[in-house]
């Protein structure tokens, strides 16, 4: 069996301590998948040696264990132990963004792995986009890997009244997935028009671990606002980019709807 506590309990130490120790453990996990260093079908160490590896109660372990799980990123089998899910599939369908190869040969395919899934209150950019909700606003925030070549952070906001129930949704059904499917699908708002801005900023500390860069170091970063029936503002994604040759395609009209079209 791989050394599996080696890999995660040194990734698990370099995480930002203010996190909660499940949130550290499944991105210290997540990480260690993305980065080769625990291949499909690796056995991982039980729920025990891993947290007197990790000096954390075996309630934490059994928690990021369960939700990866949850999320197929890791797949048990009875009487066998937990293993790390199989092959995944990029994101089909996807239309706001896309990356191309330095040469605009192709573009690259895209995975999404659900980071963090929590109610926010407050007010941010994501109340002025969205307007207000008194039940506050569900975040989703994602790891997109480009490719094997890069990787970016998104942060979704949606208003809780309406998608409230993204929070109780199965991780699994939420990772390589093109999320406004699942809105179209599960909640009847499909995107129907949209709108972006894009900057230059220095990038935060969280979003740099992300993706890989030092913090206050140059990115782009890239705010789309999703609108359904009506115009009614429904999502706000901000994204951050790190650099890189590779291309991004942005488009903002759904496929087969002329810009501009009414709702």
């Amino acid at each position: 069996m791989v050394d599996v506590n080696l890999s995660v309990v040194a990734r698990f130490h370099a995480q930002n301590n203010d996190a909660p120790k499940h949130t550290r453990l499944r991105a210290a996990i997540v990480d260690a998948v993305e980065a080769g260093e625990l291949p499909a079908g690796t056995k991982m160490a039980g729920e025990r040696e891993l947290s007197q590896s990790l000096g954390v109660s075996l309630g934490t372990t059994q928690k990021a264990l369960g939700r990866l799980v949850d999320d197929g990123f890791l797949v048990r089998r009875q009487g066998h132990g937990t293993f790390v899910g199989s092959q995944r599939r990029p994101v089909a369908g996807s239309w706001h963004y896309r990356f191309l190869a330095p040469d605009g040969s192709g573009e690259m395919p895209v995975f999404t792995t659900i980071l963090e899934r929590r109610l926010v209150n407050g007010e941010g950019p994501w109340s002025a986009a969205l307007g207000a909700d008194a039940k506050g606003y569900v975040l989703l925030r994602r790891r997109l890997d480009i490719g094997d070549k890069f990787v970016c952070s998104s942060q979704l906001f949606l208003p809780a009244t309406r998608f409230g129930r993204l929070l109780r949704v199965a991780g699994k059904r939420l990772s390589d997935v093109n999320l406004k499917a699942v809105l179209e699908n599960d909640f009847a708002a499909p995107t129907l028009a949209s709108e972006g801005l894009a900057h230059v900023v220095p990038v935060a500390a969280e979003d740099a671990k992300i993706i890989g860069v030092a913090p206050r170091s140059c990115g782009l970063q890239v705010d789309i606002v999703g609108r359904s029936f009506g115009r009614t503002a429904i999502t706000f994604q901000r994204m951050i980019v790190p650099p890189t040759p590779y291309g991004m395609k942005l488009d903002f009209s759904p496929p087969g709807r002329a810009p501009g079209a009414p709702d």
